[in-house]
């Protein structure tokens, strides 16, 4: 597998033929992550993904889960599925937006793939947005991403 992006020499190791995932990834741009998914099968392929970025990831199967998480720690990052049962991804991020915390960036998480699914997703209060079933570079390019909205939110603060 061999993965095209701006950053590719973070998470590829150069020696290895194909391009294997590495943990220099998470060591490049550190983010507390948090899963949401109820799909026992996508928790598992996208913990893998991230696990062999070197990220150690929390994972919930719903949105009640995921505001009770907040609670209790600070994350960046949010995976987010739209569709889950007790609270969707949409319902859970209105009310994320609303809380008094440092807001982490979420990416929604969805089969839907049409560019007013996208949308909607954007105009809810995600930030980000990947297709399922995903693919390593789109779940990478989402991260670099983070990375670099927390970058630039910190410059405007020390401004």
């Amino acid at each position: 597998m061999i993965l095209e992006a701006p950053h590719k020499d973070l998470f590829v190791a150069s020696e290895a033929p194909g391009g294997i995932l590495t943990d220099v990834f998470a060591e490049n741009l550190p983010l507390n992550i948090l899963i949401a998914e109820d799909d026992f099968i996508n928790q598992k392929l996208i913990e893998n993904i991230l696990h062999r970025l070197g990220y150690r990831t929390d994972t919930v199967s719903n949105g009640i889960q995921v505001l009770n998480s907040l609670t209790k720690k600070v994350y960046n990052v949010i995976l987010m599925d739209v569709r889950m049962p007790e609270m969707g991804g949409f319902e859970a991020t209105q009310v994320i937006r609303q809380m008094e915390i440092e807001q982490p960036y979420i990416i929604a998480m969805t089969a839907n793939a049409m560019s007013s699914d996208r949308e909607e997703c954007l105009n809810i209060g995600m930030n980000d947005y990947v297709a399922k079933p995903m693919r390593i570079a789109e779940i990478i390019k989402t991260l670099i991403n983070a990375s670099t909205y927390f970058t630039e939110k910190n410059k405007i603060l020390i401004n």
